[in-house]
């Protein structure tokens, strides 16, 4: 039976094996050790005439020249790192065969994707030959340094803009993460919030108590989904099926206490033999639950599991197709629409 229980403490929480083994299989999220690497960057490709085989080359270049910078590239902020391109030159060689050589400026922007806003841009060219013009064109983009210290300069003005920017609408930012709470929209509220860098001092301090209401609005609502349906398997005396959703009740949930009466009763209704498996897999729960609490308490879980692990366990106990009432996950709907404006920004 897979197994998984959610708890808090601030900012760790324990995890069952379901949870452990669903953060394992996902893939880390850049580490944010200092305050460069707290703001972040969504490289994305949005100009359509660049070749279809380009785009994730592409994206890949754009994370590696956030990365030299100090930056996060993610995939769900506001501030997007984009480009556009054009070609200034089209040859054909006179080689046998023939080859396509093409030139391509490529201008690369900084800005605020929501409100369509430029923050910083850069402008290079490159040089691509190919047996046909998309692989002439994606050679071009390949032949892009990443390395280019003019790459440097427009992410270190872009940062100044978003620091600038968390720095004048903390409110409304907070605001809007509160917002999101209320709308069961977990995920996407602690994406924002804990997005803020730590350089915005006092925004980031109130953020870090914002994010701590949102987990634990979270759990309260995972506990809640995990009890209900608990109760909806013990009312067909579906022990088995009461137990696997009661393991999802995080010890610290705000129906913690009838989650152990619905436990207290379920057991004293059960014949020997089903006493007997009901009293294992209680051990099993409280082992794991310990095993959890003690490498919580080392540290070992990083606030990216801990999103992951919720969002397993909403996914498990909602009765909605998808598991999203509890939270978006950042497949859907935590990535911003982004509306950049004229051809960019403006």
């Amino acid at each position: 039976m897979r197994k998984i229980f959610i708890i808090g403490a601030l900012c760790t929480m324990c995890c069952t094996s379901l949870w452990a083994q669903a953060t394992a299989a996902a893939a880390p999220e850049t580490p944010r050790m200092d305050d460069k690497e707290r703001i972040a960057l969504t490289p994305i490709v949005l100009d359509d005439e660049i070749p279809a085989g380009a785009h994730k080359q592409l994206e890949n270049k754009m994370t590696q020249v956030a990365a030299k910078s100090g930056c996060a590239a993610i995939s769900n902020s506001r501030f997007i790192f984009t480009c556009s391109a054009d070609i200034l030159t089209k040859d054909i060689t006179p080689t046998a065969p023939p080859m396509h050589a093409y030139t391509v400026a490529l201008t690369f922007y900084i800005g605020d994707g929501v409100e369509g806003r430029l923050f910083s841009s850069y402008t290079i060219e490159s040089k691509g030959v190919g047996q046909t013009p998309d692989k002439a064109y994606i050679n071009a983009l390949k032949n892009v340094r990443t390395n280019d210290p003019g790459f440097k300069a427009m992410v270190d003005k872009g940062k100044k803009e978003i620091i600038a920017y968390y720095n004048t609408n903390c409110d409304i930012v907070i605001e809007d993460a509160k917002t999101m709470v209320k709308r069961h929209e977990f995920s996407n509220a602690i994406d924002v919030l804990t997005g803020i860098p730590t350089v915005c001092e006092e925004c980031y301090r109130r953020a870090q108590d914002e994010s701590l209401n949102a987990y634990q609005a979270w759990r309260d609502e995972v506990c809640l989904m995990a009890l209900n349906k608990a109760q909806a398997a013990w009312a067909t005396r579906d022990a088995k099926a009461a137990a696997e959703a009661l393991e999802y009740v995080p010890t610290d949930g705000a129906c913690v206490g009838d989650a152990d009466a619905l436990k207290k009763e379920i057991a004293a209704k059960l014949d020997a033999k089903e006493r007997q498996e009901w009293e294992f897999k209680m051990r099993q729960y409280e082992d794991q639950q310990a095993l959890r609490e003690e490498r919580a308490a080392r540290g070992e879980y990083q606030e990216s599991s801990q999103q992951q692990a919720l969002q397993v366990a909403t996914n498990a106990v909602s009765e909605y197709k998808g598991g999203n009432k509890g939270g978006s996950s950042s497949s859907n709907g935590s990535k911003p629409k982004y509306q950049v404006k004229g051809k960019w920004f403006k």
